[in-house]
């Protein structure tokens, strides 16, 4: 297992699996003796709702990301170019497509057995507007490992600060040491030869540059370790913050119904109560025709007896 191989998986899993997998793997590669590993997984930010969401359509659709990668190429050309015609005629398949890749990022999470709210929603039209903005951009989203929402504003480069999970560690080419042999240089046997010259050793680094280095190198893997449990704090945050905003505007507009539903209560209660006085008059009314009437009546004999 490397970082890729773990970063793939994490990425690919719900969120609310990423944090439990994560320590699993860290585990795993410390039971394996790879400290650097373990530290390299352990700061592994889990994405927020809107990257976990394009991340899955990177995993689920790869055809329409292979789509967007096209369009935001062509964009490229017709600007460096500057093809009027083009720009116009790719801007338009740029609405469609961001509005179609929207779509199926909500096909795909409802899939998975989420929901896209809103504001996420909102988000991951931001990013696939920034994907098609600059080529940068455009390969942060295909790499399936966005850390965050991506936004444009207009002009200039995309902002990909911490945007994507920390990738494998660079190889660097290994030095090659050439030495000396035969071929058209060897001098002919019993040509003088100029005495080859020893090459000097390096020097020695200095000891105290060397501690000051291992301190910088563990304090480094502290703060990455640090700052990827900053990043889900704030993760969660977000999420309980964007869940609650929900909450609060379901209440809001239950109340808003409760309001209206009252109004009409109040109403109706106002024309009964109105209605019972006008009852009650006419009730009396009749009783003191009846009182009326029986008083210009005679006695019944009947009743006498």
């Amino acid at each position: 297992m490397d970082l890729d191989a773990a970063v793939s998986e994490l990425y690919s899993l719900a969120p609310d699996a990423f944090l439990h997998a994560r320590r699993d793997l860290a585990a795993r590669a410390k039971a394996a003796k790879d400290t650097g590993l373990a530290k390299a997984i352990e700061s592994v930010r889990k994405p927020t709702a809107a990257a976990w969401a394009v991340n899955q359509v990177v995993r689920g659709r790869p055809s329409d990301i292979e789509r967007l990668l096209e369009l935001a190429e062509a964009l490229q050309g017709a600007q460096e170019s500057m093809d009027g015609a083009a720009l116009k005629r790719f801007g338009r398949e740029r609405s469609t497509l961001v509005d179609a890749l929207v779509r199926t990022t909500g096909e795909v999470v409802d899939d998975a057995g989420g929901s896209l709210s809103a504001a996420v929603a909102a988000q991951v039209r931001d990013t696939f507007v920034a994907a098609l903005a600059t080529s940068p951009a455009a390969e942060a989203v295909a790499s399936g490992h966005l850390t965050r929402a991506l936004s444009y504003a207009g002009f200039g480069e995309v902002d990909l600060s911490e945007a994507t999970a920390a990738p494998a560690p660079a190889r660097r080419p290994a030095l090659r040491v050439i030495a000396g042999g035969g071929g058209k240089d060897t001098p002919r046997r019993g040509a003088a030869v100029a005495p080859e010259s020893v090459p000097e050793k390096p020097p020695r680094p200095d000891p105290a540059l060397v501690k000051r280095l291992q301190v910088a190198a563990k304090r480094s893997r502290e703060t990455m370790s640090a700052a990827a449990k900053a990043g889900d704090a704030l993760s969660e945050a977000t999420e309980a913050l964007t869940s609650l905003d929900e909450q609060i505007g379901d209440l809001d507009a239950r109340l808003i119904e409760a309001r209206s539903g009252r109004d009409v209560l109040v109403t109706a209660r106002r024309d009964a109560a109105a209605a019972n006085k006008a009852a009650e008059r006419t009730l009396r009314a009749a009783l003191a025709e009846v009182d009326q009437i029986r008083a210009q009546l005679p006695d019944d004999p009947e009743d006498d007896g």
